[in-house]
């Protein structure tokens, strides 16, 4: 790439809602390489999380940067579901659920501009012994929806996950 290719990127400001309380992700999760979190300077994908005080349910502001370009100008579908996946999975964890995806399904609405600035709701939906179900949506200021999706998370013990265990209190706080 050479010096007429590079753009300069304004990273915008994530910021929430009243009502909402930041969830702060430890610069030591997942060391710092989790997919969706790990890579603060990325022009990938920023994040802020949040817990909305009046219902404990998940929400999130999420820059799509131009390295999750698929259609040229747009955000690849895989960078949406990837995004909805751990926003299902968190709206479980935040609930006390120990979960990993089994399923997720992603319906597409309408196809999301790079560098959009969006919010992310997710909240579990229902609970049937191991099986967690979850919804999440993908929208922005405007309400446009970019995306819905359903996930079955299976609630599995908390030793499974290790190390990893003590970022669970994250999630948890209220």
């Amino acid at each position: 790439m050479n010096n007429q290719d590079k753009k300069t990127i304004t990273l915008p400001v994530l910021s929430g809602e009243k009502g909402w309380t930041e969830l702060k992700i430890p610069d030591s999760y997942g060391k710092g390489r989790a997919f969706i979190t790990g890579d603060r300077s990325s022009d990938r994908i920023r994040v802020r999380y949040f817990k909305k005080d009046s219902d404990n349910s998940f929400i999130a502001r999420i820059w799509f940067g131009p390295s999750t370009e698929g259609p040229a100008g747009f955000v690849h579908g895989g960078s949406m579901a990837a995004v909805l996946d751990e926003a299902m999975g968190i709206a479980a964890w935040i609930l006390g659920y120990t979960v990993v995806a089994a399923k997720i399904t992603v319906h597409y609405r309408n196809m999301l501009p790079l560098g959009t600035v969006t919010t992310i709701e997710a909240k579990v939906t229902s609970v049937n012994g191991k099986k967690i179900i979850t919804n999440g949506k993908i929208y922005d200021e405007t309400e446009t929806l970019y995306t819905e999706s359903e996930g079955l998370f299976i609630n599995i013990p908390p030793e499974r996950f290790g190390k990893m265990i003590m970022y669970r209190d994250t999630f948890q706080r209220s």
